[in-house]
């Protein structure tokens, strides 16, 4: 942690702490991250430290909001404006500690926003978004497959099982679907009727 976070209450995990690349919509990994040896042992890092340990209660993170298809006087959902917070106070993963959340809560609060549970559910949506690009990068960018396998797969199954970037966990299975590993967590998880239809069906699409 910088000299700047010292002694601050980090609340994302050592290894995500240590991310390099600021965020936008949600922690992005650059499509020409290299592909080395480093950067692949880093990401399986990061998905291993942001796995919920048990099912979440609400899936996160939320659908991202596309505005093309409403009317005129259609306008952006609260969420999406207290995460414009959240990047003023907080654009890198060390920046996440709970004196820096308790700030952007306040914030949120002055201007009227949702602050129910604060720094827990947005702790949790802002490791929702890391893991979600980081398996966007092991699905659609990393081209050897054997360096990812079977771990990146048995990552993707848990994450979509526990509601946590979920739809980008099945994606990473079927832009992998090459790799048994990966057929068979797509199969699983499309007779798993624990999991919202929507996942399932995602799943069952590159099985039928």
């Amino acid at each position: 942690m910088t000299m700047e976070h010292a002694g601050k209450e980090p609340l994302l995990p050592e290894a995500v702490r240590d991310l390099p690349y600021s965020w936008d919509i949600g922690f992005v990994w650059p499509p020409e991250t290299e592909e080395s040896r480093e950067n692949i042992a880093y990401a399986r890092a990061v998905l291993e430290a942001c796995l919920p340990p048990v099912p979440l209660t609400t899936p996160e993170p939320p659908p991202e909001v596309t505005l093309k298809f409403l009317g005129p006087d259609a306008s952006w959902p609260e969420w999406t404006e207290t995460r414009r917070v959240l990047r003023e106070y907080m654009p890198y993963a060390r920046c996440v500690t709970r004196e820096r959340m308790a700030e952007a809560e306040a914030e949120c609060a002055r201007r009227g926003f949702d602050t129910t549970d604060f720094t827990d559910r947005w702790t949790v949506r802002i490791s929702a978004w890391i893991a979600e690009q980081v398996l966007y990068w092991c699905g659609l960018m990393v081209d050897d497959t054997a360096a990812i396998t079977p771990w990146a797969m048995e990552l993707a199954e848990r994450y979509a099982q526990r509601g946590m970037a979920a739809e980008q966990a099945v994606w990473a299975l079927r832009h992998t679907a090459e790799v048994p590993q990966s057929r068979g967590a797509l199969a699983r998880l499309a007779a798993d009727e624990a999991l919202p239809p929507e996942i399932r069906e995602l799943a069952a699409q590159q099985i039928a």
